[in-house]
């Protein structure tokens, strides 16, 4: 297990085990706040962190929740995840060639009394490095409209907040030239580039969209 110390007292983060589903379900349902289907959303996600572990094999790749822990308390998790909805857009016989273009942060929550302790940043940057070590070149989230300190706060950890209904433009490892973006559901996409060099840029077309685009510097 990978783990960090964080002051007072120690929290280690690492892959869900057996067990943690109910844990894994009440902060789901924080980090889906407001949503009306949240409990019908983590419900499949719980039941599975209670059967596989924190490694829930999907049709395409695997998601992996990860919680962190105070002793026995499960005080936040995160889970990633192939691109559903994008990996959709494609024919089936491409999907399984696509699946490390892109990683979702699907849910990240820590417990009420544990926030602003660094626990969420911890989460994110586990969440990250597993999906790196994985080839996947851009990690993504949806944030709702209007939640601005929730933007801060990945922009503090560098991603580029996209502009509503503002796709990101790449080419993916094959060569082929693809969008993604926030689908149209009053959410922004956060992006933030994996490889070291890679950096997001604002593009305006001439009639007036833009698009973010990744460049690489040396």
């Amino acid at each position: 297990m990978v783990s960090r110390s964080l002051d007072r007292p120690a929290v280690s983060v690492g892959s869900a085990v057996a067990g943690e589903g109910a844990a894994v379900a009440a902060l789901g349902i924080l980090a889906l706040a407001g949503v009306a289907s949240a409990r019908s959303v983590i419900r499949p996600l719980a039941y599975a962190v209670d059967r596989h572990g924190g490694c829930t094999p999907l049709e395409y790749g695997e998601g992996l929740c990860q919680t962190a822990r105070m002793g026995r308390d499960t005080v936040g998790m995160v889970y990633t995840t192939p691109p559903v909805r994008w990996l959709a857009s494609y024919p089936q016989d491409e999907r399984p060639s696509l699946v490390h273009e892109l990683a979702e942060v699907e849910l990240l929550a820590v417990a009420g009394p544990h926030r602003g302790t660094g626990i969420g940043t911890m989460l994110l940057e586990h969440g990250e490095e597993h999906v790196r070590s994985a080839g996947t070149r851009f990690v993504v989230a949806k944030i709702r409209a209007g939640h601005f300190e929730t933007m801060r706060w990945y922009r503090n950890r560098g991603y580029r907040i996209a502009a509503r209904d503002e796709p990101l433009l790449f080419t993916t490892a094959r060569g082929r030239p693809s969008s993604i973006d926030d689908g149209h559901d009053g959410y922004h996409l956060a992006i933030k580039p994996l490889h070291t060099g890679t950096v997001l840029q604002r593009r305006t077309s001439s009639c007036g969209s833009s698009q973010l685009v990744p460049t690489t510097h040396a």
